[in-house]
């Protein structure tokens, strides 16, 4: 165990005042407190006041703070730091070191398990009944049932299972950690001679910080930094954003590739087709729209069936476009398709999570800054409310539409360099990679149109 180390520039550990937030054990206790009680207090309050009309506290903190914000924004910025601070792993490593610790059975130990949760809890009702999330009691229940079911698995099984296979945004935050900007690892001078293993001794989930490095991952690192308290040489630095991407991953896992691909899906096609062009002059042509109104005529059974069709025509455009894209780019450049399939799939995070940051940033002025202060005023019992800072008229709103090309960019760059490691000719490598960026032209060419009608 090593007490005092020289800290390079780009560790943060080193910055003083920064370090008091994540190297300091009662700051890091104080922010847990604070975002447990905002998770408790809402979670109260959507069933005591179960309907929106009483209630915009509970909708509010839930999908205007915790989702945007404390998800999206914090793996851009700091890959899996929620993990860190989320109230179910709070608990949850407390209650795995005085519960049960039992093995976790084998028909469990199934990495899918939390996205496909994530898609039938969240992603489906989003669009198929938009307005059932956003009631508080419904919100509550689902919070409910999801800290419920964390408990017991804290409990009753060992290694933090929950977060490996149960959590809905367990396998989110791995997959698309290794796009954040900074990274937990350790001197490797300083470990050279160690033998007290004191990081891995205080890892719940029995990690080892010294081989992050050498792996070019930080694994299932929630950023806890219980290994940076019992050990001077944890570090925790600054490093080119997207890095983990690039070059060897050792730690590849296929559940990565089916957690981008999915995503890709449900958030930014589907969202681009339902709530971009969706919301354009140009709405009432789009094939999902009609075919979505004359089913509604047919079976008015209160289902969103535009959002449905969007719904489908996202996973038709992803599927054919990826798998045929990657299919014909692992032909040409005559490599396994799945192989070339796993390795280059990572080259779609950026496309997905820098996307988002267009609807998060625009969100913040036309919603989410009004909500989150009428949900305060609410919560103190005052009458006072503001409007939204901005409307969709605002020209200024749609510059935050310039991260979608961003992402989309930042994913072609990788995708390219990733098979710069394949050899073949530029001429077939320049052709492969353009076939296998199918679904991010197509991503691109509804960024472009929906820009075009916006201005008629």
């Amino acid at each position: 165990m090593v007490k005092h180390i020289s800290r390079k520039p780009t560790d943060i550990f080193g910055w003083l005042l920064v370090s008091k937030l994540f190297k300091h054990p009662p700051t890091r206790r104080t922010v847990r407190l604070l975002v447990g009680a905002l998770f408790v207090s809402a979670l109260y309050f959507g069933f005591v006041y179960p309907h929106k009309a009483s209630n915009p506290y509970t909708t509010a903190i839930f999908w205007s703070l915790f989702w945007p914000f404390f998800m999206i924004v914090s793996l851009v910025v700091a890959g899996p730091a929620f993990c860190g601070i989320c109230p179910h792993g709070v608990i949850g490593r407390w209650m795995a070191k005085h519960g049960n610790k039992k093995p976790i059975p084998t028909i469990l130990r199934h990495k899918g398990i939390g996205i496909t949760i994530l898609l039938i809890a969240y992603w489906l009702p989003l669009y198929l009944f938009p307005g059932l999330l956003g009631t508080p009691w419904v919100a509550s229940l689902l919070f409910l049932v999801l800290t419920l079911a964390a408990l017991f698995f804290f409990w009753r099984y060992d290694g933090m299972a929950y977060c490996s296979y149960i959590c809905p945004i367990g396998a989110v935050t791995k997959a698309y950690g290794k796009t954040g900007m900074v990274r937990l690892h350790t001197y490797q001078d300083a470990c050279g001679e160690c033998k007290s293993f004191a990081c891995v001794k205080a890892c719940d989930s029995r990690l080892q910080p010294f081989l992050f490095d050498k792996k070019n991952s930080m694994r299932e690192c929630t950023l806890c930094m219980d290994c940076a308290d019992a050990c001077e040489a944890v570090a925790f630095s600054i490093v080119p954003p997207g890095k983990g991407l690039l070059g060897t991953i050792k730690d590849k896992d296929n559940m990565h590739t089916w957690v981008y691909i999915i995503l890709l899906t449900v958030i930014t096609m589907t969202m681009r087709l339902h709530h971009g062009l969706g919301h354009s002059p140009i709405k009432t042509q789009l094939p999902w729209y009609r075919l979505g109104h004359a089913t509604e005529a047919l079976l008015p059974i209160g289902m969103d069936w535009v959002g449905f069709y969007a719904l489908l025509t996202s996973l038709a455009i992803v599927a054919v476009s990826v798998f045929g894209g990657f299919l014909i780019a692992a032909s040409i450049l005559k490599v396994p398709f799945k192989n070339f399939l796993h390795d280059h799939s990572y080259a779609l995070a950026p496309v997905m999570l820098i996307g988002s940051l267009s609807h998060v940033g625009s969100f913040f002025f036309l919603h989410y800054a009004s909500t989150l202060s009428n949900a305060f005023y609410w919560l103190i019992g005052s009458s006072e409310r503001i409007a939204p800072l901005a409307t969709m008229h605002d020209g200024w709103v749609h510059l935050f539409s310039l991260f979608g090309y961003l992402g989309a960019f930042w994913s072609l760059w990788i995708l390219y360099k990733r098979m710069q490691r394949i050899p073949a000719s530029l001429g077939k490598r320049v052709g492969a990679w353009i076939v296998a960026s199918s679904v991010i032209w197509i991503y691109l060419g509804l960024l472009m149109l929906q820009m075009r009608i916006m201005h008629y």
